[in-house]
């Protein structure tokens, strides 16, 4: 007499992981990627940002593991602060990074962000649509995560090769003996230590810009169409030509109020 043999599917909820579960993954990802700050001397990321960084992100990523239906809101809270962050603070380096590592810490951190906040909203949906049992399991994730996940990580790993097979020099064809000549602006604890600049209508400017701070800065003039990034511990090279005699305000863009003329402003006085 045979026994009949029975195929027991895999439970559904676990062929793919819950957004819990990737809130999770993208906040550890996001706060793991501040490591290698703490263990160099980078002016871009000081060792204390890092650690106040690390620290909380992972008590947030502790608590959302948690069977709390309401933790992963948590998650989502904390990955649009992180997005929110990162817009601020390291959007020079997805739009014009100085190194292929800085591009590739700050898309993760952008991606890492983005996830956590769609991921733990998602979750928390799910969960409080879910029938409550005990054990409470979280629902599985929805079938479209896959196919989502795999694009970000590829659009990721191709600005990484992108970023790291662009030819680079911080100013092509100008010579360290030919920039030192030039005026310099300084930005220095938050502000320009020049707070003015005069110039002639119709003559090239040309400007060596130094920031000594440990935060990326601007050097804009809207009205001429210049927005030059400064990048901690470098020389930058500002050259533009303003066409009208006026008074014209010259600012950090994420640094200052320029209505207001606080923080990183200064004045450009261009004389006929």
């Amino acid at each position: 007499m045979s026994t009949p043999i029975t195929l027991t599917a895999p439970h559904p909820w676990y062929v793919r992981p819950t957004l819990r579960a990737l809130t999770v993954a993208a906040l550890v990802i996001n706060a793991m990627s501040f490591v290698p700050y703490l263990v160099s001397s980078s002016p871009i990321i000081p060792y204390d940002l890092s650690l106040i960084h690390i620290i909380p992100t992972l008590v947030v990523a502790g608590i959302v593991a948690s069977r709390l239906r309401w933790a992963p809101a948590l998650g989502a809270l904390l990955g649009g602060l992180l997005l929110l962050e990162a817009y601020v603070f390291l959007t020079d380096m997805l739009v014009q990074p100085t190194s292929a590592a800085d591009f590739a810490f700050a898309a993760i951190f952008f991606a890492t962000a983005i996830v956590g906040l769609v991921a733990g909203a998602g979750a928390t949906i799910q969960n409080y649509r879910a029938p409550r049992s005990r054990p409470f399991l979280d629902p599985p994730a929805p079938s479209w995560v896959y196919p989502a996940l795999l694009a970000l990580v590829a659009l990721l790993l191709g600005g990484m090769l992108t970023t790291a097979i662009q030819p680079r020099g911080s100013l092509p064809g100008v010579s360290p003996e030919a920039l030192a000549q030039l005026p310099t602006l300084t930005a220095k604890d938050g502000l320009f230590e020049q707070p003015e600049i005069k110039a002639k209508a119709g003559q090239t400017v040309a400007l060596r810009l130094e920031n000594t701070d440990t935060l990326t800065h601007h050097f804009d003039i809207d009205e001429f169409n210049v927005h030059v990034l400064i990048s901690p511990g470098k020389s930058n090279l500002a050259l533009f030509t303003p066409t009208q005699p006026g008074t014209y305000t010259f600012y950090c863009q994420p640094h200052a109020d320029k209505a207001a003329r606080t923080g990183m402003v200064g004045t450009l006085i261009v004389e006929p």
